[in-house]
């Protein structure tokens, strides 16, 4: 010790340096991923979720209907999607836990369509007889959004259903620019047969896997999606996230269904009923942001 100063040691100033750099060692930075090709199972209902990484892309179609119209640019954060359309196996232990609700006058599962492929014995819901890992037909709109938010997802908007089927590249269907009877389940317009009259299991055709490794978003049945539908709410210019009307009388349906073929295949085209519309080629899937 020197003039009260210990020799040979660092300064203060060089150790608190040093542990101010090993303590920024020790502070996770932000966490990795995901990335595209990531899935996981959702804990509520097992349903394998794909993740859709964030980007901007071009919405509508200059091809199709007016209200695919304009065509613009819309930029979304990366969020998850269901990887098929929600069974019925998956929305009869919906309706086991919360019941068949009625929700704007009317169920969320009209039971008593001959279409329904789901069915109430001894009190509880059940899938019809080989029917379980069909996609959930005869729901409304309510009913798809009460399930979403039961598993702790919701409803996709019209935006980031298009972009989970198009991608970057625009692409007309989800596997491509071509249309191909075989890449999902279609009957009127198409020129072969799948094998099924009416719905086929989700997941039947692989290879009309989207860029995001969805499937089933051509065909099948048709989706319902968050947004109040708008002919025109197309506007042009650059969109952040847009969720569409504010209010409105008819709700979006997305994806064509099995009674149908090429032209409502297109990822870019628009259907719509109001909220308390069922019907035998109508189901849904669910999305989750990526936080």
């Amino acid at each position: 010790i020197t003039n009260g100063k210990l020799r040979g040691l660092p300064s203060l100033s060089l150790i608190t340096a040093f542990l101010a750099v090993a303590m920024s060692a020790c502070v996770p930075g932000p966490s990795e991923g995901p990335y595209l090709g990531d899935s996981w199972a959702r804990p509520a209902d097992k349903m394998v979720m794909v993740y859709v990484p964030g980007g901007k892309f071009e919405m509508g179609s200059t091809d199709g209907d007016p209200d695919e119209q304009p065509v613009h640019t819309v930029a979304l954060d990366g969020f998850w999607v269901d990887q098929t359309e929600v069974t019925n196996a998956q929305f009869a232990a919906f309706l086991n836990a919360r019941g068949n609700q009625e929700e704007g006058g009317v169920a969320w599962l009209d039971l008593q369509d001959d279409d329904c492929l789901i069915e109430r014995a001894g009190g509880e819901f059940r899938p019809k007889s080989g029917y379980a890992d069909h996609p959930v037909i005869e729901v409304s709109w309510y009913g798809a959004a009460a399930y979403c938010e039961w598993v702790g997802s919701r409803l996709p908007t019209e935006a980031e259903w298009e972009y989970a089927a198009r991608g970057t590249e625009g692409r007309i269907y989800p596997w491509g620019n071509v249309f191909d009877c075989l890449r999902g389940n279609f009957r009127e317009g198409s020129p072969c047969i799948d094998g099924y009259v009416k719905t086929a299991p989700v997941g039947s055709f692989p290879a009309g896997a989207s860029w995001c490794d969805a499937l089933d978003m051509a065909g099948n049945v048709w989706e319902w999606v968050a947004d109040w539908y708008g002919y025109r709410d197309y506007s042009f210019g650059r969109q952040v996230s847009p969720t569409g009307p504010s209010s409105g009388e008819y709700r979006v349906q997305r994806g064509g269904s099995f009674h149908f073929g090429l032209y409502t295949a297109r990822g870019a085209n628009r259907n719509s009923h109001r909220p308390v519309y069922t019907d035998y080629n109508g189901g849904f899937r669910c999305v989750r942001g990526s936080e």
